[in-house]
């Protein structure tokens, strides 16, 4: 018989992946496209430095590949057959100073490729702008710096109605091929891809950026990249503030995991300064699953290396955490489905509150003071 204890923990575990209704396409990398990571404040397109370091570690941890775009490119036209499973593009839109301050050091230490996408029109001209010098110091590292125009306009005509066509065909070769002169030039890279302003393009906008030269282009479209996809119309996942934590799973998708067992309890507060952890669960449905395909993982950072065991006879897996942990823990969990190759999870959360701090000292005793040798009296 089931203990209740554990009935509940079921419960509670379902609880967690309830925001996955249902999954999302899990054929071909997906682009993630950011702008702001924690200033400026910006009331849509900000998202907040735990945030960013939350996805990125998920990322990193449980089983996702971060590719370069020219290899989503590649794929999408036939250039590259194939790529590994769970791909996915990151790139950041504008030029803000926080994608050197902020994201910079997260793709460096994670290793991240990733792609920025600039208007020259912004570098150097704000203290929240990128600058050249921080620019090229990203593209000795390694990073990708492409084109967003040169001044961020919309670019189709319809948005023109002014321009008569020989005016708008002068306007739009600046905007397109300055931007792109200007990059080379600075960066010493070939400048390659555009991402549409505000995601605004048509068909007539399409063949002009073709016809600049760059390979491919990207919209706020959102969706994967296909076999097959059109190279200038290239989408992506806008990624903003409220994209929440089981939100961001989904999009990239991940659907419902059913756990059994869990420990420890979701919710539950261990005593502080435990060791060691035990951290487990068990896939009731084990045999629908790829053995090789299932992890473990807590998202805190101090813990994203620490091995785990599966046990595929009884779909069990277990992690033992040595170090000290405190506050809110993540454990995740995920699998493959072998019919349907999609990505399954599961996550739960549970707590180290902190030491209580010690009771203050007690006062030292006070004694009295000796009496001097010879009585009291004044000579």
């Amino acid at each position: 018989m089931i203990s209740r204890s554990t009935q509940v923990a079921a419960l509670l575990l379902l609880l967690a992946i309830a925001p996955f209704a249902r999954a999302a396409d899990d054929g071909g990398p997906i682009v993630l496209c950011y702008h702001i990571v924690e200033s400026p404040t910006d009331p849509r397109m900000e998202i907040s430095r735990e945030q960013f370091h939350q996805q990125m570690r998920y990322l990193a941890v449980t089983g996702y590949t971060v590719i370069p775009l020219k290899h989503a490119w590649e794929y999408a036209t036939g250039v590259r057959t194939s790529l590994p499973p769970r791909s996915v593009v990151i790139t950041f839109d504008d030029g803000w100073r926080s994608t050197y301050t902020e994201v910079f050091p997260e793709m460096k230490k994670r290793h991240f490729p990733f792609t920025v996408f600039i208007y020259p029109n912004i570098v150097g001209k704000t203290s929240h702008a990128l600058s050249w010098k921080q620019i090229k110091e990203m593209v000795e590292w390694g990073a990708d710096i492409q084109s967003h125009s040169f001044s961020h306009p919309f670019l189709t005509k319809r948005r023109h109605q002014g321009l008569d066509d020989k005016a708008y065909t002068a306007w739009l070769h600046h905007e397109l091929q300055g931007s792109r002169d200007t990059i080379a030039r600075e960066t010493g890279k070939p400048v390659e891809f555009l991402a549409y302003p505000y995601g605004d393009y048509d068909h007539f906008l399409a063949a002009a950026v073709a016809r600049s030269g760059f390979l491919g282009a990207l919209t706020c479209d959102y969706g994967r990249v296909k076999k097959g996809s059109d190279p200038l119309r290239m989408r992506r996942l806008v990624i903003e503030k409220r994209v929440d934590f089981a939100s961001f799973r989904h999009y990239l998708g991940a659907a419902p995991l059913p756990l059994l067992a869990a420990a420890p309890q979701p919710n539950q507060a261990l005593d502080p300064g435990m060791t060691p952890i035990v951290v487990s669960a068990k896939i009731p449905n084990y045999k629908n699953v790829d053995p090789k395909s299932v992890g473990l993982a807590l998202m805190s950072s101090a813990a994203t290396s620490v091995p785990f065991a599966y046990d595929p006879h009884d779909g069990s897996i277990t992690m033992t955490i040595k170090d000290a942990l405190k506050g809110l823990q993540r454990a995740i969990v995920w699998a493959t489905d072998t019919k349907s190759g999609k990505r399954l999870e599961a996550t739960w959360l549970f707590k180290i509150p902190e030491p209580a701090p010690p009771p203050p000292a007690a006062p030292a005793p006070v004694t009295a003071a000796a009496p001097v040798a010879g009585g009291g009296g004044t000579h």
